[in-house]
């Protein structure tokens, strides 16, 4: 449900509370007759635009919300993923499980700290942007050349997924001290 169905949905539902309030007090003696009998004496009395607009109205809403609670339940939620024929049929691995496979592969490269990955599946092709925090002990560009080649190749050998672009992005250098205290705990 979009944001204007969810507003147009709040003031339908704060319309009915109120309606229904009314016909509640009303229908109880909560309310005095004399309260209501005009608004009732106009509803009833002749040819009344502002009643026939506000009729109109909530009937448009209504069979707007009707329609769409039948469309929206013939859908079936599918993860987003990377959709792959085969002579048996489609698979469809999703980008939690790239995203998982890869950060595995960055993990194994020695002098990467933290990580955090990013997969999008584009019509001009599969990209893994990488950010990480390296130790500062090994040469960045050799590191760096390492994550891609060992993410794309485990990506496409376990996934099957062709992998166009590893984007490797170096947030910071990790200090010696964190390092040293963090290697202790684990």
């Amino acid at each position: 449900m979009n944001l204007f169905d969810r507003f147009i949905l709040t003031l339908y539902s704060f319309a009915l509370i109120v309606l229904s309030i009314a016909v509640i007090g009303a229908s109880s003696g909560l309310i005095p007759p004399e309260y209501i009998s005009p608004y009732v004496e106009q509803l009833l009395g002749p040819f009344n635009l502002a009643y026939v607009i506000t009729a109109v109205i909530f009937l448009i809403v209504s069979l707007r919300f009707f329609f769409s609670s039948f469309r929206g339940s013939k859908k079936t939620k599918t993860e987003k993923g990377i959709r792959q024929r085969s002579d048996l049929g489609e698979v469809n691995i999703t980008l939690q499980t790239i995203q998982t496979i890869a950060e595995r592969a960055a993990r194994r490269v020695k002098g990467v700290r933290d990580l955090k990955t990013v997969i999008r599946a584009l019509e001009s092709g599969n990209t893994i942007t990488i950010r990480v925090s390296v130790d500062g002990e090994t040469p960045i560009p050799e590191l760096t050349q390492s994550l891609q080649a060992n993410i794309k190749e485990q990506v496409e050998s376990i996934a099957g997924v062709v992998i166009s672009e590893v984007a490797v992005v170096v947030t910071e250098v990790a200090q010696q001290e964190n390092y040293a205290a963090r290697k202790r705990v684990e």
